[in-house]
């Protein structure tokens, strides 16, 4: 989903007498974006939502709104949304590795493996479907909490690929050092192959994993868009 824009500026509302510029208006989810026509000032609506969708939805319009010097964007700038979610029975670990470091209790380094597919409701980039994914990576925790990096591969049905890097947080419930955690954090698209070589874009996600039972869930909501070569 692109950001739209109505073609025609209105005129805005007058402020103590004064007429103001003509203002552009953006629509993107529950989100009013009034912009002045030379790019004075912007003003943002935001329907009362939890603090969490409202900082993901600020982002994702701020990255919509991003790097352009003008809202008239060639093709290759356009930002387009993606929003999915990966369900437990769809996602797993496949590969774990710890190593006790031994300064202080339950203080590990980790490597792992995670494979998803998505059945349905697959994320689609530029048209395309997400076939699978493998997120392989590191953390560095003491008992649930501490931090995550990763490399992501999105496997497309073209047969192209996606690539990414990860980095996130990790929080467990308090007193308790092993179990499900929330891990939050942002997976930077640094480019693929073929359609997607020139592909850039972060995806914000938020994670509910135990990895002593090999469980995680996701949830991704992102822009993207393609760098020109």
């Amino acid at each position: 989903m692109v950001l739209s824009k109505r073609r025609k500026p209105v005129q805005g509302p007058d402020r103590k007498g004064v007429r103001q510029p003509k203002l552009e208006f953006f629509q993107f989810r529950n989100v009013a974006i009034w912009v002045d026509e030379k790019e004075a000032f912007m003003k943002l609506s935001i329907r009362a939502h939890s603090p969490a969708y409202v900082a993901s939805t600020a982002v994702a319009v701020m990255l919509l709104l991003g790097a352009s010097s003008g809202w008239a964007q060639a093709p290759w700038q356009q930002r387009s949304v993606v929003t999915y979610q990966t369900p437990a029975e769809n996602s797993k670990y496949t590969q774990q590795l710890a190593i006790d470091i031994g300064d202080v209790p339950g203080h590990q380094i980790r490597l792992f493996e995670i494979q998803s597919t998505y059945p349905k409701d697959a994320p689609v980039f530029l048209g395309v479907r997400v076939k699978n994914s493998i997120t392989r990576g590191q953390s560095d925790y003491v008992g649930a909490d501490g931090r995550v990096s990763a490399y992501v591969l999105y496997f497309m049905e073209n047969g192209d690929r996606i690539y990414g890097r990860y980095e996130g947080t990790s929080q467990g419930t308090v007193g308790e050092a092993t179990g499900r955690r929330t891990v939050l954090g942002n997976t930077t698209l640094t480019g693929g192959s073929g359609k997607f070589r020139g592909i850039r874009g972060t995806l914000h996600s938020s994670s509910i994993a135990d990895p002593s039972k090999g469980f995680v869930e996701t949830k991704n909501e992102g822009v993207y868009w393609l760098e020109k070569e």
